[in-house]
């Protein structure tokens, strides 16, 4: 989609604005944002790189380096996988495995999969899964010295450790 204002660059900002009941979209490429006085805001952040992978883990991105990550099986490059979405042969995760932790600890808040709960699990199922969050949360409230909120969620875990059966108290750890 090209820009709204100067119809030649493609669109990166795309704005609804919604008054009175009426809606406004707006399509900005990076040149046209910045020189608009209700953006500047907007004009600290480098809005023009698209490398969006790259910017997640690393906020502080700038752009290709000779030094980048290359796979050796298929020569997909870290901005190759930016801009396709996913790599190109399984080789790929060893060669950008320095890249992929710290993009998930952005995109999901974490680097290791914690698991679901089913709609249709039980009571008590449920429950323990809760108080394995709660544990993790309790660990983090200590370690950042915010003991009066670490002592409610000590308060609540054994509320609900108090709710689960006895035989099933000794599988939640």
């Amino acid at each position: 989609m090209l820009c709204d204002v100067c119809k030649k660059q493609e669109a990166v900002i795309h704005i609804t604005k919604i008054e009175n009941g009426q809606r406004t979209d707006m399509h900005l490429c990076a040149e046209c944002a910045k020189k608009q006085s209700q953006f500047a805001a907007f004009n600290d952040f480098n809005i023009v790189d698209n490398d969006f992978f790259r910017k997640m883990a690393y906020p502080n991105y700038t752009g290709e380096s000779a030094d980048e990550p290359r796979c050796a099986s298929c020569g997909m490059t870290y901005s190759d996988f930016n801009r396709a979405g996913k790599f190109g042969c399984p080789d790929c995760y060893e060669a950008f495995k320095e890249e992929i932790p710290p993009l998930m600890r952005r995109i999901h808040g974490h680097s290791k999969h914690v698991g679901k709960v089913p709609n249709r699990g039980t009571g008590v199922f449920r429950t323990v899964t809760q108080i394995k969050r709660l544990r993790q949360h309790l660990q983090k409230l200590v370690r950042d010295e915010r003991y009066e909120e670490a002592a409610k969620v000590r308060d609540e875990i054994r509320v609900l450790q108090r709710q689960i059966p006895q035989q099933d108290a000794s599988k939640e750890g």
